[in-house]
């Protein structure tokens, strides 16, 4: 199978419309790939189509994880399997233009779900119709030319490649064991051949798909059946759509020609079998000789019934030449009428004769077919990509409705969310889980007015164990994931800067185990200009808590002055000499203390500027509480004096 890097010419135009859908189930078979190779593909289109690779805007690995978690869970809404595919590979832009167009589509998509009577229940049960089917790709055409005509075997092998199979006619034998075979034989040159099935074709008509693989062309529309039916459909019953701004140049009638002339190609392609007429033709002459004979007919009854029978046979084959049809049955009776049967070997190039004939006359039917229909190519293209597109806006705005999402602010400077909701507890929410606690949250400056959020570049979160501190964080980074994927984002309101993000999860850190391999994932903060939001969920385990402390003290201050990050650390202690309070600032995510099944009781919204209570801390302020002996509570109050001691001085 031809390559991705190299697919034949002719491929091309098809090739664009199952990217733009996408169809993964065609680029895999066409390019000879699996599915997730063939999703891979589609993504690095988007890539190209908007300029932004994924990697170049979410720039660590679980970044990367943590906007395929986020897509699949917004897959799940999409009705139809090409809707899921293109949400799966959506990528994101740092063009403010360009999410803002996406942002409008939205709008206009949220506008639709809450209406009243705008019967989008109705319109996505439609939906589940439009199914592009696997494509049945057709007996690959014979294309003939002369030996040494080396200029259109390169024309013809870099049009359709393993598309077609090329014959090359090198002595008389070989010409006439082409034209006297089964298949329709495409000649190309200045030969001429009286024979059925051989097509002329000149070197400039190689270049057209409709001329040399009609079929193909035909098939590739029929494959879309489904999708444009229910495009019909749906712009005929939802005036809505129809009147959308989206579908205001889909022309339902020519969606409809486009129907009607599939329905013609599928009629013809409906071929009778030759041997299954022969053998019908066989019995039936048999079954009349006996009964002739049986009445006492003769020799002249039975030969006029079968020139009759002849005549209905050729009829029904649509024979050119009924020639060879008329000797084998002659010889046939040299068996005798009770034995007859069709003489083998004039009926075998019958066969070929016929089978020729049949693939010429279904090339000329199927070549206007695929003319016709490629007129209307850019109807059934720019329509069915909006069919899709709309499965996709509906999916997003009902995701949007039940997980609380609002279209964000885009800015500079700052990052910012209110009343914000992480995204996987509103999905165990939904399931029965326990309420989500809205926090808010900004670094940097910000139009939000979050009572007490300095506007700091850096912030530094600290806290008990559970707490929510890495809730925060993961919110923090699906909110920009979904921004730059021009999706509205889980907080009331949220402003969020257009720059890459960089997360880095505790799981990383645990999972390589490595000071050096962390080390190094951390260098390309400084390696890369420009802006930049950086996430970074503990990396004390990494080596000793002094050492760590310097060395993140050293992280922060040295991160340029357009970068916005939030850290997550129990190293504050170690880390707060060696801090610039100009660009770093310090909250705290503060307990109540532990209940009595030793959880802990946490007001989840940080306090700003503020180093919240350690795990340690709470345990030691519990056993306190309980504590009867006044030596054990006297030891019991000096831990907590040296446990507050530092939090007392950052207030």
């Amino acid at each position: 199978m031809t390559s991705f890097h190299s697919p034949p010419a002719f491929l091309e135009r098809y090739l664009r419309d199952w990217l733009e859908f996408p169809v993964l189930n065609a680029l895999a078979l066409i390019l000879g790939l699996k599915e997730g190779e063939a999703e891979k593909v589609v993504i690095k289109h988007n890539e190209d189509t908007t300029g932004y690779k994924i990697r170049d805007v979410f720039c660590t690995k679980e970044t990367r994880e943590l906007r395929r978690e986020i897509l699949e869970m917004l897959s799940r809404y999409a009705v139809t399997r090409t809707g899921k595919d293109k949400l799966l590979t959506l990528t994101p832009s740092l063009d403010r233009e360009e999410l803002k167009r996406r942002f409008d589509d939205i709008r206009m998509a949220m506008e639709l779900v809450q209406t009243p009577g705008a019967g989008v229940a109705e319109l996505r049960e439609k939906l589940k119709k439009a199914v592009i089917t696997r494509l049945n790709i057709p007996k690959a055409p014979v294309i003939a030319i002369k030996t040494g005509d080396k200029e259109t075997e390169q024309l013809i092998r870099a049009t359709y490649g393993d598309f077609v199979t090329l014959e090359l006619i090198d002595s008389s034998a070989k010409a006439e064991e082409l034209v006297s075979g089964e298949n329709c034989v495409l000649l190309v040159g200045e030969q001429a051949y009286d024979e059925a099935g051989i097509i002329p074709k000149h070197v400039a008509e190689l270049s057209e798909p409709c001329e040399i693989y009609p079929e193909f062309v035909v098939r590739s529309y029929i494959a879309m059946e489904g999708a444009i039916e229910t495009l019909i459909e749906i712009l005929e019953q939802f005036n809505a759509v129809k009147d959308s701004i989206l579908f205001k140049d889909v022309s339902i009638a020519d969606l409809k020609a486009v129907m009607a002339l599939m329905r013609e190609a599928k009629a013809e392609q409906r071929v009778v079998s030759f041997d299954e007429v022969v053998l019908k033709y066989e019995d039936k002459i048999k079954r009349e000789a006996a009964r002739i004979m049986r009445a006492g007919g003769g020799a002249d009854e039975f030969m006029s019934y079968l020139e009759e029978v002849l005549l209905e046979m050729a009829g029904e084959l649509m024979l050119r030449d009924d020639t060879l049809l008329r000797e084998s049955a002659h010889a046939g009776l040299e068996s005798g009428v009770e034995y007859f049967e069709f003489a083998r070997d004039r009926i075998e190039g019958l066969r070929r004769r016929y089978m020729r004939e049949m693939g010429e006359r279904a090339y000329y039917r199927l070549r206007e077919l695929a003319k016709q229909m490629e007129r209307y190519h850019d109807t059934v293209s720019n329509g069915i990509k909006k069919l899709f597109y709309l499965d996709c806006m509906i999916a997003i705005a009902l995701f949007a409705r039940d997980f609380e999402l609002n279209i964000p602010e885009l800015v500079d400077g700052g990052l910012g969310v209110e009343g914000a909701k992480n995204l996987f507890l509103k999905d165990e929410e939904r399931k029965g889980g326990e309420k989500v606690v809205p926090v808010s949250y900004s670094v940097g400056k910000v139009k939000l007015g979050i009572f007490g959020a300095t506007p700091h570049p850096i912030a530094i979160l600290t806290g008990a164990n559970s707490g929510g501190k890495t809730c925060l964080l993961n919110t923090l980074a699906t909110s920009v994931i979904l921004a730059e994927l021009g999706l509205p984002v889980p907080a009331e309101r949220a402003e969020i800067p257009v720059v890459p993000i960089y997360l880095y999860r505790r799981k990383m850190i645990k999972k390589t185990g490595s000071f050096e391999y962390s080390m190094r994932a951390l260098s390309r903060l400084f390696m890369r200009g420009g802006g930049k939001v950086v996430l970074i969920d503990e990396l004390e385990a990494l080596t000793e808590p002094g050492a760590m402390g310097r060395i993140m003290a050293s992280i922060l201050n040295n991160l340029r002055e357009d970068t916005l990050a939030v850290v997550i650390t129990h190293l504050i202690n170690e880390i707060l000499p060696y801090i610039s309070k100009r660009k770093i600032r310090v909250d705290g995510i503060e307990s109540e203390g532990l209940d009595d099944m030793g959880d802990i009781v946490v007001d989840r919204q940080p306090i700003f500027n503020h180093i919240g209570s350690s795990m340690p801390e709470l345990v030691i302020k519990k056993l306190l509480a309980r504590a009867k002996r006044a030596e054990l509570r006297a030891v019991y109050e000096d831990i907590l004096t040296v446990l507050t001691k530092e939090r007392g001085k950052w207030a």
